[in-house]
Parts: C-alpha cells; structure tokens; sequence
C-alpha cells in the first residue's frame, strides 16, 4: 500500500502567536520539527491524563524534597472521578463540583465546615446532607486545594473590582 493511502493531512491556521508557541515548544523538546515537538507535547499530555485518573497527583520536588503540588486545570477536569452527590454545573469560570440538587459549592459546604470547626455529623445536619454526602465533600476538597484556593482568589479580585471591601 502506498504511504499516501495510510497518512492524513492537518491543516490548520495560526496566529503569530500561537507560531511563537509552537517554535518555543520546538526549542523546548529539542525537537527537530514542529510537527514532533507537537506530538511530544500531545504524549505527554495523554501520559499525564493517565496518571491523573489513576489517582496519581503531579508535583515538583525541590532540592531539599518538598514537593508543590502542581494544578493542571485542562487536564484535572471535576469530572474524572465518578461522585454520588456532587456534579459538575456550567459557570463562567468556577470549576469546582456542586452539590447535587443544590445552588451550593462543595467548597462553601467544606470551608463552612472548617471555619465554624463542626464535625461531619453537625454539617450534615446543618446543610440538610447525608453524613455521605459530607464525607464526599470533604475528599473533593481535600484533594482540590489549588483550585478552591484559585477560585477564592478569582472571587476576591472579582469582588475588588466591584468596589465591595474585604475585611482581612
């Protein structure tokens, strides 16, 4: 069979930008193509993929061994684990996991919690929830600090830019 029968063309438009990615991506892999550093760049993402939902969690080590765990928001959607009470809803840019049934983020459910120091009994209880729902809560939050923390963060500057005053 001839090649031309096997292989398929791409063809696609770039911005000057996006050019400058692809050559820095290229210098990056030490690629002798685009074309190759693209396909580097795509196995690693998949290999990356992967790992996440297996359960792995990605982080940087220093020299001195602490690790930074790292939050790749493309490829550590809300939806890559199967949850019986929370659910992914459309938001402008929140990416945290609702309460299912509810207008109420897992993170306000979770921060509730640890602001007013109440067990997993007294916040189902106080938000209505089975105790398993609460558990639940509690894993997606501990497991997605730096995504709740980034929203926070994105609310404050969005509030900020209202006019509205935070108190420290």
């Amino acid at each position: 069979m001839p090649v031309s029968a096997v292989l398929k063309r791409q063809n696609f438009n770039v911005t000057p930008e996006q050019e400058a990615e692809l050559l820095a991506l290229q210098s990056d892999f030490e690629a002798p193509s685009v074309k190759d550093a693209i396909f580097k760049a795509v196995r690693l993402a998949r290999f990356l993929r992967q790992e996440i939902r297996n359960g792995r969690r990605i982080g940087l080590k220093d020299r001195k061994g602490n690790v930074t765990e790292v939050l790749l928001p493309d490829l550590q959607g809300p939806g890559l684990t199967s949850w019986t009470y929370l659910v992914e809803r459309p938001h402008s840019w929140k990416k945290q996991l609702f309460v299912k049934g509810r207008r109420l983020t897992a993170g306000q459910v979770w921060l509730d919690m640890l602001t007013n120091k109440m067990t997993e009994g007294e916040a189902a209880e106080n938000w209505d929830l089975p105790v398993e729902a609460i558990e639940e809560i509690v894993e997606y939050c501990e497991g997605n600090k730096p995504l709740l923390a980034m929203e926070s963060d994105e609310e404050k500057l969005d509030l900020s830019s209202q006019g509205i005053r935070l108190s420290a």
